[in-house]
């Protein structure tokens, strides 16, 4: 699920981050150095992904397993409103996180420089910008068994974002279209897709795979995923 949420989810990607990619100097790099530069960026903004789900999965007893339910169904809910909210014009609502505007300052200090090492800094900073979509995936994290299991559940949402991401950097000229928000006008689909899906999975309803069956024994969650 993980790994579908960054697929699906890699339409928001480009409309939101897209335009950092674009600007990142892998025009001025060529050959194996091109390809590297691309992977380090790209491996560097995964793996910030997977660091914030060890230490959010380091505070899981604070958490009661019967709460996943219900954590769910929240998650689900508050897709529906940014949903609903991305249809509002963007100058009447305005939201930003205290970090934003230091990670952006720092992010334009290696965006424009080609070396291996200002690519790798530069995605890690990429993966420190606030996004929705790569919160929600890490909220899933807490229920995961093992600290090791939760940074893969979100190396699987960080993969499935990367073959657009690197679609739009090779296809720099032609995508044009992702210039002028046609990808952003998906993104309120996406979200009520992903909030009724998390709401059904809190929902308990014994759907295979949709919404399992989830039991509480000895203070860990089972569910049955795909039979009875």
């Amino acid at each position: 699920m993980a790994l579908l949420m960054g697929l699906t989810g890699s339409l928001h990607c480009a409309g939101m981050c897209g335009p950092i990619v674009w600007v990142m100097p892998f025009g001025m790099m060529s050959g194996f150095k091109k390809w590297l530069g691309i992977a380090l960026y790209h491996i560097a903004r995964v793996s910030v992904y997977a660091g914030m789900a060890i230490v959010l999965h380091s505070f899981r007893h604070l958490f009661q397993p019967q709460w996943q339910q219900y954590v769910s169904i929240a998650l689900g809910v508050i897709l529906l409103l940014v949903g609903f909210v991305s249809f509002i014009p963007s100058n009447s609502i305005k939201l930003s996180l205290p970090w934003a505007g230091f990670v952006k300052k720092q992010l334009g200090r290696f965006i424009g420089n080609p070396s291996l090492f200002s690519l790798t800094m530069a995605g890690l900073l990429n993966g420190l910008l606030p996004c929705g979509l790569e919160y929600m995936a890490l909220s899933s994290t807490v229920t995961a068994p093992s600290a090791t299991q939760a940074a893969i559940l979100m190396y699987a949402f960080g993969a499935g974002t990367v073959p657009m991401m690197v679609g739009i950097t090779l296809l720099k000229n032609k995508a044009g279209f992702l210039r002028f928000g046609h990808v952003r006008k998906l993104v309120p689909a996406m979200m009520f897709v992903f909030g009724a899906l998390f709401v059904m999975r809190g929902m308990n309803l014994g759907i295979p795979y949709l919404s399992p069956k989830v039991t509480v024994e000895h203070n860990e969650v089972k569910a049955s995923c795909c039979h009875k």
